[in-house]
């Protein structure tokens, strides 16, 4: 018997249930096939997505267009993100926020507000030592082995020495190296006001880098004397102020005698201390007592607790941010 045709009343319900389950799974397979869709678009586009991985480390998510703290708050990596863990078990999430939120002066609460920028600048710090760190293991590696380099391994050296002003391979390995976290840290909190300054909301600057010339990318500070030609240096993201930043200590003459220290403690196996190499930073700011502020807050936020973190390999978990 024809089933499309029959007057069997049970037939017929068997029929329309069997076409209701067929209709359901195959509603259900469109759904999710538009969602992986959507998803995947979400995390790889470059420019509308707002966590993207970056294409040079897929271990990282980069966190960016989150104009609010609300908005950064509800994200998932940042709420997992627990200071006093870290502290704990030196292992610090693998993320990079491009941006500080417009509002973050505003949050009421002085300890959330501090968490929140320690939150957005620590991995950042973390992040560039690990790279500075790797070259200097690689440039090492060169030195121990000169007679048997490549061509590429002389041309990249080469590079590196140029970029550092360095005229031998023992001078680019005083030059090549970390940043102290703790000072680093210290450094952010002072020159952007914990990120409240006019520089670090607009131009991402945090270390308050001062640049000269119509070329040079910049922001003219409200104070500034009326023959003054100096501006301060702005960046696209935060990264490139962090980068910035500790390129400036490793290759500006004002630094010589903080990165002649920093060997003396590493060719004798001495933990680099922020407390301690921040005596030699007495050129970066005019301020009389900016070497004695750089340890009081190092202390009193007790930021040496950070140093010799690790960043997390495991890739966190990408989520969209509405």
């Amino acid at each position: 018997m024809n089933i499309f045709i029959t007057q069997n009343k049970n037939i017929q319900f068997l029929f329309k249930l069997y076409y209701f389950i067929f209709l359901l799974i195959t509603l259900s397979v469109l759904t999710s096939l538009i969602f992986t869709n959507n998803f995947y678009q979400k995390t790889v586009t470059t420019k509308n997505t707002l966590i993207k991985t970056d294409e040079n480390d897929i271990s990282s998510s980069h966190i960016s267009d989150l104009h609010t703290v609300k908005s950064l708050q509800k994200n998932e990596l940042i709420h997992d993100f627990q200071i006093d863990k870290v502290r704990e078990t030196k292992i610090i999430p693998n993320i990079v926020i491009a941006q500080l939120p417009r509002d973050l002066k505003n949050i009421k609460s002085i300890k959330n507000r501090k968490e929140l920028f320690i939150k957005i600048t620590l991995p950042l710090i973390v992040q560039e030592n690990e790279k500075l760190l790797l070259l200097n293991k690689k440039i090492n590696l060169i030195k121990n082995s000169f007679d048997k380099i490549s061509r590429n391994e002389a041309k990249w050296i080469n590079n590196l020495m140029v970029k550092y002003k360095a005229d031998t391979l023992d001078a680019l390995l005083i030059k090549v190296d970390q940043i102290p976290v703790s000072l680093a840290l210290a450094q952010a909190v002072i020159e952007s006001g914990w990120g409240t300054s006019r520089f670090a909301f607009e131009g991402n600057a945090l270390f308050g880098q001062y640049v000269w010339g119509t070329a040079n990318h910049g922001i003219i500070p409200n104070d500034r004397e009326t023959d003054a030609k100096y501006k301060i240096k702005s960046f696209d993201n935060l990264s490139e102020s962090v980068a910035s930043y500790m390129k400036n200590l490793n290759t500006n003459f004002h630094y010589n005698e903080f990165r002649i220290n920093r060997f003396v403690l590493r060719t004798n196996n001495i933990p680099l201390r922020g407390t301690y190499l921040a005596e030699y930073l007495f050129s970066y700011s005019i301020e009389d007592d900016y070497i004695d502020k750089i340890k009081k807050i190092i202390k009193i936020n007790n930021f040496e607790d950070f140093e010799n973190l690790i960043t997390e390999n495991q890739l966190p978990l990408i989520t969209d941010i509405i």
